[in-house]
């Protein structure tokens, strides 16, 4: 499974992911999509056949929905609480938790979305 992380998240994230193997890039890394709306990033994703990882759960769930309603595929999203997900001291935390997704989910989330717990406090 392929995935972008959006642009709140650290492109550290994305690092530690395609060092474990995984195809995973990161808004903050992509100058072309950095500071657009979250419909383009969603739209990119789209074409890419990434799922979303974001925190942005109220902006990305119903663009998702959307797109389902209107009989179009997304890749899917990885929600993550919006809490203690900013700090560089939750980047591997993140790094883990999305990870494991990826590894659940070899082939992807195809319309589908899936949340992370909230992480420990650190």
């Amino acid at each position: 499974m392929k995935a972008i992380l959006d642009e709140q998240l650290s492109p550290q994230i994305a690092v530690l992911l395609r060092r474990a193997g995984y195809d995973v890039e990161a808004v903050a890394g992509r100058e072309a999509l950095m500071g657009r709306s979250d419909r383009i990033i969603f739209e990119v994703a789209c074409s890419e056949g990434r799922a979303v990882v974001t925190n942005n759960i109220k902006d990305f769930r119903p663009l998702a929905a959307e797109w389902l309603a209107q009989g179009r595929a997304h890749a899917g999203l990885i929600l993550l609480p919006s809490t203690r997900t900013r700090t560089r001291h939750a980047i591997a935390a993140v790094a883990a938790a999305v990870e494991k997704v990826l590894r659940d989910h070899p082939d992807g989330l195809s319309g589908s979305e899936r949340w992370i717990a909230p992480l420990p406090k650190l």
